[in-house]
């Protein structure tokens, strides 16, 4: 289900991101800040003796969602569609990744953003890439929010206390930082300058998160080409495991042909009895079924059950339906489903699932003062 009532921080304030409204992006992976290369080098993992490389923030949007709790490939599809009205961009021409967020609240989680011939040159190369900000660390205060800013030349990296980071022009940053309601400002690189009352932590600049620094796009081509023997042993075993297997289907085939010459003989016993003169083929099934009473199993309908335990299970839960159907072959009731908000239709999704049935939803929609989705529920596996 599709739901549009997730919220962002509400502290968190606009930033420019890389993204525009075309694919055209210019390549600079290759000119990060100097001082980020730097950092890179020190703080990061390296991999086979390769240095993870920065990737430039105007390349690689960031922000901060808040979704429900969820496994890990729903959480992905929430942050999806919670960044997607957020960037202006078509999914299809975007990755989201999440990545790390220490000390993050509940439901938080940082989404980065980049296009899609970006991350097929990341995924071309053989050293580790992750995004310049987060090697700077987020900065943390009790007083309000605050920036880290590591300025240098004409060009600034900021981290911001959320997680998120961007970059700007120099000249630019005042503004910014008036419209961000003026956070706090630690200098790491160069001085700000008198516009902007920043600390100066240039002598001593903190280390990145060792969670930021490990952080990687795509894992390296060559990690592949490593466990390709391994994949070898891997392959033997499966192929030796596969003979083992066909050994005893060849036995279990023998043993069951034993037992089917002795049922013959059994059938061909009773015929000789019972029904004298009749002969016996290889389908002795309608022989035996003569010879052995038949019970009659009172046929149930699986409409009727299934619309009483759905029933059941919404009687207290706010919610009407406009439509419904039902599909015989697959034992699927098919409603729309209506209610005052989407929590409350999450929470019919999750009534459901927590009483076992199977829920597929589609997209959910609000307006004048309710919403609405349409819900195909069915018996899990247990059901």
């Amino acid at each position: 289900m599709i739901s549009q009532s997730l919220t962002l921080d509400s502290n968190a304030s606009e930033r420019p991101v890389g993204l525009s409204a075309s694919n055209t992006v210019e390549n600079r992976l290759a000119t990060p800040s100097a001082a980020m290369l730097a950092r890179a080098e020190e703080f990061c993992p390296k991999v086979d003796g390769l240095p993870a490389r920065p990737v430039a923030a105007e390349l690689v949007g960031s922000f901060i969602v808040n979704v429900p709790k969820s496994n890990a490939r729903q959480r992905q599809a929430l942050i999806t569609f919670a960044v997607e009205e957020r960037i202006a961009a078509p999914l299809h021409a975007v990755q989201i990744v999440q990545a790390p967020l220490s000390n993050a609240k509940p439901g938080d989680h940082l989404a980065l953003v980049l296009f899609n011939n970006i991350m097929a040159e990341i995924a071309q190369a053989d050293a580790p890439h992750l995004p310049e900000y987060l090697l700077i660390p987020r900065p943390s205060s009790d007083t309000g929010p605050v920036w880290s800013v590591w300025k240098e030349g004409s060009r600034a990296v900021v981290r911001c206390y959320d997680g998120t980071g961007f970059a700007a022009e120099a000249a630019m940053l005042p503004l910014l930082w008036q419209r961000a309601g003026k956070p706090a400002l630690r200098s790491l690189g160069e001085p700000l300058g008198d516009a902007l009352p920043a600390e100066d932590l240039s002598d001593a600049p903190p280390p990145p998160d060792p969670a930021d620094a490990a952080f990687s796009f795509a894992q390296p081509r060559h990690d592949a080409a490593r466990g390709f023997a391994a994949w070898k042993w891997a392959a033997v075993a499966v192929a030796a495991a596969l003979m083992l297997h066909l050994g005893f289907i060849a036995f279990n085939a023998h043993a069951l042909r034993q037992i089917a010459e002795a049922e013959r003989r059994t059938a061909e016993q009773a015929i000789a009895t019972v029904l004298p003169g009749m002969p016996l083929t290889r389908e002795v099934g309608p022989i035996l079924s003569r010879l052995t009473p038949t019970q009659a199993v009172a046929a149930e309908g699986s409409f009727l059950p299934l619309l009483s335990a759905v029933s059941r299970t919404l009687a207290d839960a706010p919610v009407g339906f406009r439509r419904m159907s039902w599909g015989k072959t697959e034992n699927t009731l098919v409603v729309l489903v209506q209610s005052p908000g989407l929590e409350d239709l999450q929470g019919v999704e999750r009534d459901l699932e927590t009483a076992g049935f199977t829920v597929r939803s589609g997209a959910a929609t609000a307006g004048n003062g309710g919403a609405e989705v349409e819900m195909r529920i069915g018996r899990g596996a247990g059901g």
